[in-house]
């Protein structure tokens, strides 16, 4: 299960996002008129962004999820009052399903043969959507029609509220137990404040901001995951590289830096193969992210690890550095083997130090600290030895 802290850090950006707008929604008569006037036009304006960088990312579920959005307010804007309804009651059901596929789906390359796959899925849902709008049937109407509940949902159906009830159950699932929580979260907030939009549909501009809304969260999180594509370990999801050296350049006058590296990592890879590794390498990565002391951990390339703890003296440090060890060194792993499942154990060892006046920069003390590492190793590992 995700930690709290880590659901709340991942949905506050969306969630501040639609208390926003949602804010300017209820107190619009103190909003000036153009605003309102210019957010369709900013919402095509970002649906064109949106679009862009989806292509260029190669994240094109947000290219499945956008279009959707700009033919729904196209529809809205010039169906006549019929087909408009229509469109509603359609959109209503479809498509927080469609979020939630989408979401589910994994990304391919758009010309893919699940790229190609997605596009034909998409365009048969849009052309059966038309076909209904524009040449209705009794018999789904009467279907669409069922009355579930006692209360009122108008301009809702019972049937949206049902979908919608599974959409929001599945992605709050997601959010607790699925570990991409950066789309799960704002995915959730995408399904309630497309709901959100159609329910309030008869309040002045709550329609055009929804969807609004909903583009700029889009947008927010084709941003967030540029950053982490740019700065974060894909295999551990821990920080990498770029992102300490960028780490290292806001460090004041006091930190400590630890070098760490799993134990026998070759040989254990050669016993029980790549995937094995990849798999002890994100159990270790996980340990190490919930170091305490204010210590925060980078994947630096490999089996190799760093944790930087700026504004704390080496002697805490090392504390936390070596609880951590421990905490790792008592983790049992399972593999399978000839006889089903068997448990080992991986040691990890350490060196750290922390800056002197000798240092020229931050790489000075990280190469003692790599040093330390060095005679942790020769010392007999599994062990911290301080620089």
């Amino acid at each position: 299960m995700n930690s709290f802290k880590a659901i709340f850090v991942n949905i506050l950006i969306p969630l501040l996002i639609s208390l926003v707008l949602g804010g300017v929604v209820v107190y619009q008569e103190i909003i000036p008129k153009i605003l309102f006037s210019l957010a369709p036009y900013i919402f095509y304006a970002i649906s064109i962004l949106i679009l862009w960088v989806s292509w260029h990312f190669n994240r094109n579920r947000f290219i499945f999820i956008i279009i959707p959005l700009v033919l729904m307010h196209i529809g809205f804007e010039y169906f006549n009052a019929t087909k408009a309804t229509a469109l509603f009651m359609y959109a209503s059901i479809l498509f927080p399903l469609h979020l939630l596929i989408f979401l589910l789906l994994k990304e391919r390359g758009l010309f893919s043969i699940w790229g190609i796959s997605k596009i034909v899925f998409f365009a048969l849902e849009i052309g059966i959507v038309l076909y209904f709008i524009n040449y209705p049937h009794t018999n789904i109407k009467e279907f669409i029609d069922i009355k579930i509940f006692t209360i009122s949902l108008y301009p809702l159906k019972d049937i949206s509220a049902v979908v919608g009830i599974f959409v929001f159950f599945v992605l709050s699932g997601l959010v607790l137990f699925n570990r991409y929580l950066v789309y799960n979260s704002s995915f959730l907030m995408i399904a309630i404040s497309f709901y959100a939009g159609l329910y309030f549909l008869k309040t002045p501009h709550a329609s055009e901001i929804s969807l609004l809304l909903i583009s700029i969260i889009i947008f927010t999180l084709l941003i967030r995951e540029s950053y982490r594509l740019a700065f974060y370990d894909e295999l551990t999801e821990l920080p990498g590289r770029r992102a300490l050296v960028e780490d290292m350049a806001k460090l004041g006058m006091k930190y400590s830096f630890a070098m760490l590296d799993i134990d026998f990592f070759k040989k254990f890879n050669d016993t029980y193969g790549h995937d094995t590794g990849d798999d002890v390498l994100k159990m270790v990565a996980t340990k190490l992210s919930e170091v305490s002391g204010g210590g925060k951990a980078y994947r630096y390339g490999g089996e190799e690890f760093v944790i930087l703890f700026p504004s704390v003296e080496v002697d805490q440090a090392f504390i936390h550095v070596n609880l951590v060890r421990e905490i790792i060194s008592k983790s049992a792993f399972r593999v399978r083997n000839t006889k089903g499942f068997k448990k080992i154990y991986v040691n990890i060892s350490a060196g750290i130090v922390q800056n002197s006046s000798k240092d020229k920069d931050p790489f000075s003390a990280m190469k003692r600290a790599d040093n330390a590492l060095y005679k942790a190793k020769k010392a007999g590992r599994n062990q911290v030895i301080q620089g």
